[in-house]
């Protein structure tokens, strides 16, 4: 059984080609194993993670920007946080490489992370110092006018300065720097990628426990577009499994685009996707944001379906609210079979399909649950979050301009 929202107008959002300066370019397959965010808050101590993490990483600076001459299978598992709701790649930075975990970002270009000294937020690992990295310098500043971050030429500095601030207000400010970054390979080797453009963040606030984020947007500074031929997928499995290894970012040409496809629209440095079912407005995707957010008239017309379903057989929680706080009591780990799926209609066929796990957060004391999605205020776009690409295998192509999902088991991907 599946809940239906069909609207009679779906808003196609205008194309803007994108230039791809490696379009003829093979590009190696590198894939990031993922890591919950709430793993590095886990009992074991910091000391134990950042040892784990170095001893990833201990040999690479020997390789420098050696790539193998066939197509290799790079990776460094990325695990979910429970708070935030993402995912977190390992990647190190510099030589002599320091490991450093960046949050998954398909809403943004800049990959950046926190260069101390800085006003730094407390991150749980240590920081990246440029000052001791043998393989650091400026980036130029070439024009980017539309492009996201904000740039501008410091003529004190003689750099070029950066500024880019979140839909949540979050911020990062800094330097545009070139920096060698550090993947594992499949079989645990290592493989190194020199002068990549990255942001050496000395102004950050909004943020918390990683150290940066990993820019996947389609725009200029993007390192899909700039380094892997435009190509990229990821499997995420489920949010509250603190220890699935099999979590996994490929960035490359061995990118799993498998399953149905979808037409793929960039607009102001942002995927957006025809979602014909739900959304009136343009409806983008975004591992970096936690919930689904919704259009109000797909988000009240959802409401009332899911609502109805539990409305009379549980009790809402005190200061409820049906925008802000939709939120029940009772034990998400409950009897919930049978409860219906909600499908997202994609435009080609395409199909998301989001079960009880997916549509609900469960509260930290366990005692009540809370719909994870939430209604835009500020537009009419739509949003789809990392909660709702649990189990899910989803593929990027930006040059035949198709995003694929296909509904999966990571471990199946990863073997």
């Amino acid at each position: 059984m599946a809940i239906s929202l069909t609207f009679c107008t779906a808003i196609l959002i205008s194309l803007i080609a994108l230039s791809c300066p490696y379009r003829c370019t093979s590009h190696p397959r590198l894939a990031l194993s993922l890591i919950h965010s709430k793993s590095i808050k886990s009992k074991e101590s910091p000391k134990t993670k950042v040892g784990y993490l170095r001893s990833k990483s201990a040999s690479a600076s020997s390789l420098d920007n050696i790539w193998t001459t066939y197509t290799a299978d790079i990776v460094s598992h990325v695990t979910p946080i429970t708070r935030q709701a993402a995912f977190l790649a390992n990647i190190s930075i510099g030589d002599p490489p320091v490991p450093q975990l960046l949050l998954i970002d398909t809403g943004s270009d800049l990959t950046w992370i926190q260069c101390h000294p800085c006003k730094c937020y407390p991150q749980t690992i240590p920081f990246y110092r440029p000052s001791r990295s043998s393989t650091y310098r400026d980036a130029s500043c070439e024009p980017a006018p539309h492009a996201m971050p904000r740039i501008s030429h410091d003529e004190r500095t003689k750099t070029c300065q950066y500024y880019l601030r979140y839909r949540d207000n979050s911020s990062t400010r800094g330097t545009l720097a070139e920096e060698k970054l550090t993947f594992q390979t499949s079989d645990d080797g290592l493989v190194s990628k020199q002068d990549i453009v990255i942001g050496c963040g000395q102004d950050n606030s909004g943020f918390t426990q990683y150290s940066g984020v990993l820019g996947l947007g389609p725009g200029k500074f993007s390192i899909v577009t700039r380094y892997f031929g435009s190509r990229f997928s990821y499997c995420f499995g489920s949010l509250t499994d603190l220890t699935n290894p099999h979590n996994i970012l490929i960035l490359g040409d061995g990118a799993r685009n498998e399953g149905d496809p979808t037409p793929l629209h960039i607009f102001q440095d942002r995927y957006y996707l025809d979602l014909q079912a739900i959304s009136l407005g343009g409806t983008v995707i975004d591992t970096g944001c936690s919930p689904t957010i919704l259009a109000r008239d797909a988000y009240d017309t959802l409401f009332e379906e899911i609502n109805f379903l539990l409305g009379d057989v549980l009790t809402r929680v005190k200061d409820w609210d049906q925008y802000t706080k939709p939120c029940y009591e009772g034990n998400m780990k409950g009897n919930f079979i049978g409860f219906p799926v909600v499908t997202f209609h994609f435009a080609g066929g395409a199909e998301l399909t989001l079960d009880f796990e997916s549509l609900f957060v469960e509260s930290e004391d366990g005692e009540s649950f809370c719909l994870a999605m939430s209604m835009n205020t500020l537009d009419d776009m739509s949003v789809i979050g990392a909660m709702a690409q649990q189990h899910y295998n989803v593929g990027y192509d930006l040059l035949t301009m198709n995003v694929y999902f296909q509904r999966t088991d990571c471990e199946i991907l990863d073997s």
